[in-house]
């Protein structure tokens, strides 16, 4: 009893100096160091998300190559599976090689889902910073497995690999909540969503250069693990840590201890390993239904375009850049310009978007009407998840519990992403594109429903002030 007394009150002199200190220092220094820190995160994240989203365009000839190559007959039974697996949800045949990928990205998602609470409590403990090192690793070495991958297994293993590791997003994410003051906090996350946007026009754009060059792959698989290289040094020499040793959670058994609460989706939704969980549990089941419906909108869009504007591959790649053009855009003139206080009624609005998004681009017949349905779909998606984003980040005032309950946060998204586009392609091929859309629209209002009951409107007291950073 007096060893836990002694170190409370340890911790508590460590929490008052370090609070007289930034009272001491300069604001100018304080928003410097500030500054550097969004930077260097969003800049190593940018180029990570380079080398992450080149591959995409780059899946129908790596599925080819392994269909002729492959020797240890994986790809046959992943083949058949997705196959028997089109023909239950009602897809056409010609659709396999889409399905396939999908089944991959599905696969990653998931994989996402079971790392990111898990990295995010490590990071507690340990720091930011080096579990985001380790994160790094990983993806470099999963574009290594990828260069070297001459069997389809050897692949399959680079994704498994490269899925683990993706906790790297929610883990800068972290990084940015608790370095940011509450009224700049939005900022921050809309910059991790412009990262985003130039990420996912950037890295396939270069990625569909390679097949088109040398007909193989490995080359951008060497240009993957350089870039991911190029983010593990900018991090390891240029970020500072942004969780203190007096702020983190004593030991892995505190953490680490009931590893169900990290991994069952039941303790998952419920936040029951963070101690303001209840605060968050509305926010986590509004992000996981609207990433659900949201994903599956995404994933259909370009079957949409296909098979009622006949557009090709490189028109669907215009389309996409536009669509990441102008949400960089809006987060950068909108979105960056929230207050807390605002943050609620913003995630409301960017899912109200989505409804005539979802309508219009279900009843569009013409290319400038569908052009206003993606204009809404640009908005709503801008505003929703950064926003949803800072609202948790402002919930957890413990710096030692932040990382688990943000990486919990983006777990939920994971798992929505895993199963939205499958449950959404059934409907579009089964009761065709309109009834697929509408239900999307319908859909949406059960986000919408949960974030009006559940949240008071706002997720920080309505004057500006500075955080607590408490234990």
């Amino acid at each position: 009893m007096v060893t836990t007394r002694s170190r409370s009150s340890r911790v508590g002199d460590d929490v008052a100096s370090k609070n007289n200190n930034e009272e001491k220092s300069s604001p100018s220094s304080s928003s410097s160091k500030s500054k550097s820190i969004l930077g260097v995160t969003v800049f190593a994240l940018f180029i990570d998300l380079i080398g992450f989203t080149m591959i995409l365009p780059l899946f129908p000839s790596i599925l080819a190559h392994y269909k002729k190559t492959d020797s240890t007959g994986a790809y046959d039974v992943f083949a058949r599976f997705a196959a028997n697996l089109g023909e239950k949800i009602g897809a056409p045949a010609e659709s396999d090689t889409v399905l396939m990928g999908g089944l991959l990205g599905s696969g990653f998602c998931f994989l996402q889902f079971l790392s990111a609470p898990i990295l995010g409590a490590l990071s507690d403990v340990m720091g930011r910073k080096k579990v985001l090192l380790l994160c790094m690793v990983l993806i470099a070495t999963s574009h290594l497995f990828w260069l070297f991958a001459s069997t389809f297994t050897l692949f399959i293993l680079s994704r498994l690999i490269s899925g683990l590791a993706r906790a790297n997003v929610s883990l800068t994410t972290t990084i940015i909540c608790d370095d940011l003051s509450p009224e700049d906090r939005p900022k921050g996350m809309a910059c991790i969503g412009i990262a985003f946007s130039f990420g996912f026009v950037i890295g396939p754009a270069i990625g569909a250069f390679f097949p088109w060059k040398s007909g193989t792959f490995q080359e951008a698989a060497l240009m993957c693990m350089c870039l991911s290289l190029t983010s593990l040094l900018i991090l390891w020499w240029k970020l500072e840590e942004t969780l203190a040793p007096a702020h983190r959670a004593s030991s892995f058994s505190e953490k680490l201890g009931d590893i169900s609460s990290l991994v069952l989706p039941h303790h998952l939704f419920s936040f029951k390993s963070v101690s303001v969980g209840k605060k968050l549990r509305g926010v986590g089941l509004a992000y996981f239904l609207y990433i659900f419906i949201y994903s599956g909108l995404e994933f259909t869009l370009t079957f949409l375009t296909e098979t009622r504007f006949g557009f090709t591959r490189i028109e669907q790649g215009k389309m996409f850049t536009c669509l990441g053009v102008l949400m960089a855009f809006l987060q950068g003139t909108v979105t960056r310009r929230l207050k807390p206080w605002m943050e609620h009624s913003a995630a409301m609005l960017g899912m109200l978007f989505m409804i005539p998004a979802f309508l219009i681009l279900s009843l569009a017949q013409d290319v400038g009407m569908f052009a206003i349905g993606l204009f809404c779909y640009s908005v709503g998606s801008a505003v929703c998840g950064p926003s949803l984003t800072s609202m948790v980040g402002g919930k957890v005032p413990r710096l030692n519990e932040r990382g688990v309950a943000i990486g919990i946060f983006r777990s939920l998204g994971a798992l929505a992403r895993a199963f939205g586009p499958l449950v959404a392609s059934s409907i579009f091929w089964r009761y065709g594109p309109e009834t697929a859309y509408f239900v999307g629209a319908v859909s949406i209002l059960l986000p919408l429903l949960v974030l009006k009951i559940v949240e008071n409107g706002t997720s920080e007291p309505s004057a500006p002030q500075k955080e607590k950073k408490s234990l």
